[in-house]
């Protein structure tokens, strides 16, 4: 186990407004504000998306289930930023429900917001972190520095 302790340094407040995607907005977002970690909540409207709902398989060659919706959904999210090899990366998991169905997993391969999804976003402050390419199963894994 990797442990770190950080401070809280800023809160930043987003509207996402109509055919915004995640998860580039938050991205762009914390290119701009320059945040390298943080904790991240949503709720609001999401559709034509697809969440990863499970792995397939077991070992470092595991292919990922996927699940799609078209119709608009109520969505109400957790994620994580820390750098990543091209920027600031969101790591988002959320669900995403209609009427009696709800699907729920990670957000990485993207969705568009439905009217509105409003996002707080918690800066850390005094936290070495970034995710890095772990080998032995190939996903970019949040790497605390020692």
């Amino acid at each position: 186990m990797q442990t770190a302790e950080a401070r809280l340094k800023r809160i930043i407040v987003a509207r996402l407004e109509e055919g915004d995607r995640l998860p580039d907005s938050i991205e762009i977002l914390a290119r701009r504000k320059k945040i390298h970690s943080a904790l991240v909540l949503l709720l609001g409207g999401a559709r034509d998306g697809t969440l990863v709902v499970g792995p397939s398989g077991r070992g470092k060659r595991r292919s990922v289930l996927t699940e799609s919706f078209g119709k608009g959904r109520e969505i109400m999210g957790i994620g994580t930023i820390f750098a990543g090899s091209s920027g600031p990366e969101l790591h988002l998991h959320a669900a995403a429900g209609r009427g009696k169905s709800t699907l729920a997993g990670c957000g990485r391969t993207g969705l568009k917001v439905n009217i509105i999804i409003e996002a707080v976003i918690f800066e850390f402050g005094g936290l070495s972190a970034r995710r890095a390419l772990d080998p032995a199963t190939g996903f970019h894994l949040l790497a605390l520095a020692k």
